[in-house]
């Protein structure tokens, strides 16, 4: 079946262009170069600056590749590990959340329903107690529950239980995660 190739409709306003632009420029010049722990309250000061809701005694890498600083909100004392990758859309992360190195929180797509696959943004929450391990990917609209890990390298398109531990592409259930406090 032959189809008549429409024009492409972008569905990104033009103030959220010029707002993750100025954002980009903000990041190279006062990101990214204070790479430090000592720096970790300043990267967080930009943060705010630019939207994103942060609680207290977090630690952001500066090697983050956060394009709208607006769609994150991070709970208390979680991590953001170096060379995490974000999305456009909005990723909501909880208290006590380690997202380790290399990981990549999709939270956006495309409409495969359309010829034109217009941009679709959704929503990644990662619970209070979860750990995701390095290099996993999340895609949009998933939801990690709480106190869950996902195991490195992991591709998870599914929403994953409270206190369950996942691995795998595609990922799947491994065990219960029991927690014993010492």
């Amino acid at each position: 079946m032959k189809y008549q190739i429409p024009k492409y409709i972008d569905t990104i306003p033009k103030s959220d262009k010029v707002y993750r632009l100025i954002w980009r420029i903000t990041s190279l010049f006062l990101f990214k170069p204070f790479s430090l722990p000592f720096f970790n309250g300043w990267r967080i000061f930009l943060l705010r600056i630019f939207g994103a809701s942060i609680g207290k005694n977090c630690v952001i890498h500066a090697s983050i590749d956060l394009p709208s600083p607006k769609n994150l909100k991070l709970g208390s004392f979680s991590a953001l590990g170096p060379g995490v990758k974000f999305h456009f859309g909005k990723t909501i992360i909880g208290n006590k959340v380690t997202v380790s190195q290399r990981t990549y929180l999709c939270s956006a797509t495309h409409e495969t329903t359309s010829i034109n696959t217009p941009f679709v943004s959704g929503t990644i929450v990662i619970n209070d107690f979860a750990w995701v391990a390095a290099e996993a990917f999340i895609m949009t609209n998933v939801t990690i529950g709480e106190g869950a890990i996902v195991g490195a390298r992991s591709a998870v398109f599914k929403d994953v239980d409270d206190w369950t531990i996942i691995g795998g592409n595609p990922a799947k259930f491994i065990k219960k995660r029991i927690v014993y406090d010492k």
